[in-house]
């Protein structure tokens, strides 16, 4: 589906089931690097089975997944891997851990500022909003720049527009070094992101 350089992915022939049914159905696809695939859907159509097929987080029922370099790979689910009872700044220092990124403390301040929570680094996760929450688990990405490939589970749920466009300049970065990634959204790219690829899924098949 993209061209811009060498191929970070690529699927062939990808089925998956749940509970005995079908829920997808993908002939082909490929991701080069510096480039960005949507896809989008009704609630239902098979994105999030999708991405965690690529991410090899889930066994399909029949075709392949290529990945150049499964080390190479980020994937943040929709939901929300913050605790309450930790702050802000040891929320994202526990994801960068989990994900075995960057974690020196000249990084985790670096995403906080780039994230516009450094003010709030102190705060327990319990004061925040959902929008907010969503950008402590989104500051990971500041610390995954070596990660060639970024899966992301509708990433925009919840942020306001300020946070939509700090979102939209992190995934514009990593195209630029010539990383990629596949997002689901279930609304509209800020203007930013015009441009990038989209692969509709409706009713189990990649339409």
């Amino acid at each position: 589906m993209t061209s811009e350089g060498q191929e970070l992915l690529r699927a062939e022939g990808l089925a998956c089931d749940r509970g005995g049914q079908r829920v997808l159905s993908l002939k082909r696809l490929t991701l080069s690097r510096g480039a960005g695939l949507w896809l989008r859907g009704r609630n239902g159509s098979g994105k999030t089975t999708l991405l965690r097929a690529l991410a090899g987080l889930l066994e399909p029922a029949a075709g392949e997944v290529w990945r150049d370099g499964a080390e190479g790979l980020l994937y943040v689910g929709h939901t929300l891997a913050v605790k309450d009872d930790l702050s802000v700044a040891e929320n994202l220092e526990c994801l960068a851990e989990l994900s075995a990124l960057e974690t020196r403390p000249r990084a985790l301040q670096g995403a906080l500022l780039r994230w516009q929570l450094w003010e709030r680094r102190h705060h327990p996760a319990r004061r925040l909003s959902q929008g907010l929450r969503r950008r402590v688990s989104l500051a990971r990405l500041d610390l995954a720049a070596a990660r060639p490939l970024w899966l992301l589970d509708e990433p925009f749920d919840a942020l306001d527009e300020e946070g939509q466009a700090l979102l939209a300049q992190a995934l514009t970065r990593h195209r630029l070094r010539q990383g990629g990634w596949v997002l689901s959204s279930h609304q509209g790219l800020p203007a930013q992101l015009d441009g990038v690829q989209a692969l509709w899924l409706d009713g189990g098949a990649a339409a």
